[in-house]
């Protein structure tokens, strides 16, 4: 009779797997290198700047140690994607025009948004109640299903005691 073992899955993990942002900040420099000065201009948290000028220079590790098996053009593509700096960054449009998702790639059916989004809510500066509201308001809007019913107000009793 024949057995035949089964191929244990390799669990997938994070490539990040910072716990705040203190150590998000660490791992990614330690990973791809610390930024240099140049590619903090975007960070507005003079606290964060700080940090980050603090860390230890660290030169960046090829990608290809961390991922031994991804082909040249994925390892490209990974680092066209973890730019440190937003702008500097591949935008979604060229990711999908990469040699590496060639395959995959169908312009025909990958509709462009004819408008820039407009994130100016995350400048927001919002307490804890109204920020349960949203969260609330936006579930509702999905699944309106699983909101809480309203509570009625009680209605005296006709019998009641003064």
């Amino acid at each position: 009779r024949k057995t035949t073992k089964k191929k244990k899955k390799k669990k997938k993990k994070p490539f990040f797997p910072g716990e705040d942002y203190i150590s998000q900040l660490t791992m990614i420099s330690e990973k791809i290198g610390k930024p240099g000065q140049k590619d903090l201009d975007f960070v507005s948290s003079e606290k964060a700047k700080r940090f980050m000028n603090r860390l230890p220079d660290t030169p960046p590790r090829g990608l290809q140690s961390y991922f031994p098996k991804a082909t040249p053009d994925a390892i490209s593509l990974l680092s066209q994607m973890l730019q440190i700096h937003p702008s500097r960054r591949v935008d979604v449009a060229s990711a999908l025009a990469h040699p590496y998702l060639a395959q995959l790639h169908n312009e025909s059916d990958e509709p462009v948004a004819g408008f820039d989004f407009d994130f100016s809510f995350e400048d927001d500066d919002l307490d804890g109640v109204r920020l349960r509201e949203l969260i609330y308001e936006e579930i509702g809007a999905f699944r309106p299903q699983v909101m809480p019913v309203p509570r009625r107000k009680a209605k005296k009793s006709l019998g009641a005691r003064r």
